[in-house]
């Protein structure tokens, strides 16, 4: 299990290396001038104090050494260049609850509505209700999640009134985003729960629980459910990383001040030092997510660890 683990742990760090230095000269050789916005109609050799202060005087490659060292020595992302006096670090960790509240709620949402539809979708197979299920997860897969949020903003915000339109501070606040954020995630779970399902209700094992005397929902409880759930554990690991990450797209359109918020705005002002940092810091979170998910398979089904050790 060690050798199983370290090796997860090798590629995640090869991995984030890559993604790193791919990140840093990507936005680098991207067109724009990052602090045309900042120095405005400044003096020259006031723009030119600000190029130092940033490293834009230096070449690429000698300004990419030093930003590996810094975060590879003190984990510091950086200094935002639009947000004067304030890193990469304090965006993100004032702002990272902000996105893992929205997401988590919507996670578990997710999660619990998914599960069910997909097993009743599964067991119902052919019935009127499956038909109805498997046509309103087409439906979600298909339009954006920015759609929903369109629709759920102009008749639950603008012509019923029950909640705001955007804003963020109050229990209120969150029944747009949440919802607009978890229809899709319910569509996928729904899927993968109800494929999983009819593959585990065709095995061997389940047809002799059924001749030993097991009653519908004791095979159901017992057998078809803990099989079933395998594949949704290898989604939920990259999902509790998009917590963190939020969708960019719902928290700007609901206004809330998450990391999503924050990268989107970084984009569009060319701050490089935000959008590198949180690069990163989003790739970090996913790549230990799967580190997570690829141990915790190995321990519910041991034969994935041998197989995968073989290799």
């Amino acid at each position: 299990m060690l050798k199983f683990i370290g090796k997860r742990l090798l590629y995640a760090v090869l991995t984030l290396f890559l993604i790193a230095t791919a990140t840093f000269f990507l936005v680098a050789c991207a067109p724009g001038d990052p602090i045309a916005a900042k120095v405005g109609q400044m003096p020259e050799q006031a723009q030119a104090i600000i190029n130092a202060k940033y490293g834009f005087d230096k070449p690429v490659v000698v300004r990419y050494f030093i930003y590996m060292k810094n975060l590879l020595t003190t984990g510091d992302f950086g200094e935002s260049i639009i947000y004067t006096g304030k890193s990469v670090n304090d965006v993100i960790r004032e702002n990272t609850g902000v996105s893992a509240k929205i997401g988590l709620l919507a996670l578990c949402f997710q999660v619990v509505i998914g599960l069910c539809l997909g097993l009743v979708s599964a067991l119902k197979r052919g019935k009127p209700v499956d038909h109805f299920i498997r046509f309103m997860v087409v439906l979600a897969i298909c339009v954006p999640s920015f759609v929903f949020a369109s629709l759920l903003q102009y008749l639950l915000a603008y012509q019923w009134k029950l909640v705001p339109i955007f804003g963020w501070g109050q229990l209120k606040h969150y029944i747009l985003p949440v919802a607009a954020y978890a229809i899709g995630g319910i569509a996928s779970y729904t899927k993968y729960m109800r494929n999983s399902t009819l593959s585990v209700i065709s095995e061997d094992y389940i047809v002799t629980a059924k001749a030993k005397g097991c009653t519908k929902g004791r095979v159901v409880r017992k057998h078809v459910l803990r099989n079933s759930m395998l594949p949704i554990i290898t989604m939920i690991g990259p999902a509790l990383a998009g917590i963190f990450s939020g969708s960019f797209i719902i928290e700007k359109m609901f206004s809330i001040p998450g990391l999503g918020f924050y990268y989107v705005k970084a984009v569009s002002d060319n701050d490089y030092t935000m959008i590198i940092g949180m690069t990163i810091f989003f790739a970090l979170l996913y790549v230990g997510s799967l580190i997570a998910v690829d141990i915790l398979y190995g321990i519910v089904d041991p034969r994935i660890r041998v197989a995968k050790d073989k290799k």
